[in-house]
């Protein structure tokens, strides 16, 4: 029987009615922390007191439970409220461990669920909620700027945000009290303070500006009755009004305040390679979900006079020297990659020292963002070491140097960057070794790429619905051009999947090997993945959405070992990782398919390292 640990928040609670509570969940839970809001004296077997009596909100319980849960290896966190009770809580756990998938649960709530089974809903609440170990790992701790409000909105929508569902769970009741509901003349009133409703307004609308879509069922919801009926039973039969109106307003206005740490963020995006976008993408997408406000930022030189004033305004304008540019061999990838950053990615272009002075005020953190950021041999550039950021604090996140060893004739320069970093990890071991080496810091970390962040049922609603054929096929995503197409397409003959789909590269404009899908964007190119039968690939991002996606997959190497520029250690190191060795091109096809009972498990273990460090890093 999985072992469970439960909190309660008690704030001078109805010593009768917080027994019954207690009583009608404890037989089926290992522990009980009731966290004192205030003091309180309650004796039961499985009950520890916890908390000092000062009344500090709910989220600071509920994170210290979450701690204790995880330290002590329970199995779910059950949390409650003081006035909730139970009916046939048994059933409800019994149910609950049947779940067709991992998510968010809770009961139905002051309503019997007749003939239900599991339903999805955005709609849980804190009391009765049901979140397993893992995804305790993977969510990360409640809001602690939200003391008490919309902390559970908050939880169902960042799980929905990176694709895991919640559901009510069809067995047991909870008899819930919300408020101190009683009638007034012709309503039935809450009579919440002031504070309460402030709280109440800007929080539900900071985050509903924050999930944008995600967030609309709870959104309709939230507008009917706040916006909708309660100021009108406020207006009525309340006492307080204009006190509380002032509240509703105050609430309403700094919802639409930039609430959160601003960000920074330095690192390749918009590209024609595809994976520089993703790990973009999930790098803000994580950061977001944190609570914060981040903004990539496009590339610039430290403006110093007219002329690069003029080269900054040419990038930002797009336009070229005639005599180096070169015609875009697929201009719709192109486009579609960039509207999918202007959609999904908030950027910001500095062109002026004035921009400049404005954005370090703003910035609470500079970050320097994944991808081969790093790589001395690829435009070794103030810009991405964060040069520019003067004194606001910088970090470094999952980044990666590319090579297996910094070269000499940069280290001292690379040393004087690093110098006023704070937090910095690494994308591979190598280097880890390489910048602890070079800094004499022991505190790098390793972290796994921003794209292990999101786990697959987020990518899966991220991809274009219709972008690939029914039929089964081969996708191949080479960034070399000097593969042997010809052996390979021989040994691919052999999986019996007569169609080859290729998609392009911006170091691979034109594959010889497959039909060529000149038209992919970012949300093509997941879809097309998705639904490959086999990946063929050389590149990083490729085996990252292989294992994520849980596609069977052939690698193959895009330098030869051993060359001095060679980028094969990356590769070699997250294959590693994944239990992936056997995956590479030797000459011929695995004999087997992916145990992914295995390459689950550890894929898993990445997104969990992943966010452990960038908690650490930002917050």
């Amino acid at each position: 029987m999985p072992r469970v640990l439960a909190i309660v928040v008690g704030y001078r609670p109805q010593e009768a009615l917080l027994k019954q509570s207690i009583e009608s969940y404890a037989p089926q839970v290992d522990k009980v922390l009731l966290w004192q809001n205030s003091p309180i004296s309650f004796a039961h077997p499985k009950v520890e007191l916890c908390g000092d009596g000062s009344n500090r909100g709910i989220s600071t319980a509920l994170n210290y439970a979450r701690e204790r849960a995880l330290l002590e290896e329970y199995d779910y966190l059950l949390t409650m409220d003081q006035d909730s009770v139970w009916e046939d809580f048994s059933a409800y756990l019994s149910m609950a461990l049947e779940a067709p998938e991992p998510a968010l649960l809770g009961p139905y709530v002051n309503k019997e669920p007749v003939g239900k089974s599991f339903e999805a809903s955005l709609l849980l609440i804190t009391s009765g909620m049901l979140v397993s170990a893992p995804l305790l790992r993977l969510l990360g701790p409640w809001r602690e700027d939200f003391a008490v409000d919309a902390l559970d909105v908050d939880y169902v929508l960042r799980a929905a945000a990176m694709g895991i569902p919640a559901y009510r769970v069809g067995a047991g009741c909870l008899h819930q009290q919300f408020g101190q509901r009683h009638k007034e003349g012709l309503f039935h009133v809450y009579d919440y303070s002031p504070d309460r409703l402030y709280a109440i307004y800007r929080n539900h609308l900071l985050l509903f500006r924050q999930y944008g879509k995600v967030a609309e069922p709870v959104k309709q919801m939230f507008y009917q009755r706040w916006l909708g009926s309660r100021p009108i039973r406020i207006l009525l039969g309340e006492k307080q009004r204009l006190s509380k109106f002032k509240s509703i307003f105050r609430g309403i206005r700094d919802s639409r305040r930039i609430y959160g740490k601003k960000v920074g963020v330095v690192t390749w995006f918009a590209t024609p390679n595809y994976g520089t976008t993703l790990q973009a993408y999930a790098t803000v997408k994580a950061l977001q979900l944190l609570g914060l406000a981040p903004s990539l930022l496009h590339r610039f030189e430290l403006p110093d006079g007219f002329r690069q004033v003029r080269e900054n305004l040419n990038r930002l304008l797009g336009i070229r020297r005639f005599w180096k540019y070169t015609p875009d061999p697929w201009p719709e990838k192109t486009r579609r990659i960039k509207e999918f950053c202007k959609a999904e990615c908030p950027s910001v272009h500095i062109v002026t020292k004035g921009q400049l002075k404005r954005l370090q005020r703003d910035t609470q953190l500079f970050l320097a963002g994944s991808d081969q950021l790093w790589n001395p041999l690829d435009h070794f550039r103030p810009f991405e070491f964060l040069a520019f950021a003067e004194d606001v604090p910088r970090a470094a996140f999952a980044t990666s140097l590319g090579v297996e060893q910094i070269p000499p004739e940069f280290q001292e320069k690379m040393r004087s960057y690093l110098v006023d970093f704070g937090p910095i990890s690494m994308r591979e071991q190598s280097g880890v070794e390489a910048v602890s080496a070079l800094t004499g810091r022991k505190d790098i970390a390793l972290s796994a790429d921003p794209v292990f962040l999101m786990p697959a049922t987020h990518w899966r609603k991220l991809a274009a619905p219709v972008s690939r054929p029914e039929e089964p096929y081969i996708l191949c995503y080479l960034l070399s051009f000097g593969t042997d197409t010809e052996a390979l397409g021989k040994a691919l003959q052999g999986t019996g999947v007569h169609r080859i789909l290729a998609v392009p590269a911006g170091e691979n404009p034109h594959p010889t090997l497959g039909e060529v899908q000149g038209n992919t964007g970012i949300r093509e190119f997941v879809s097309l993945v998705e639904g490959a039968s086999l990946v063929v690939t050389d590149s990083f991002h490729g085996l990252c959405m292989s294992a994520i996606l849980e596609r069977n997959m052939l690698l193959l190497r895009r330098f030869r070992d051993g060359e001095y520029a060679s980028q094969n250690g990356r590769l070699y190191h997250l294959a590693s990782l994944l239990g992936l060795d056997n995956r590479f091109w030797d000459g011929f096809l695995p004999a087997s398919p992916v145990d992914w009972a295995l390459t689950r498990s550890r894929v898993s273990a990445l997104r969990e390292n992943a966010w452990e460090v960038l908690r650490r890093t930002v917050l």
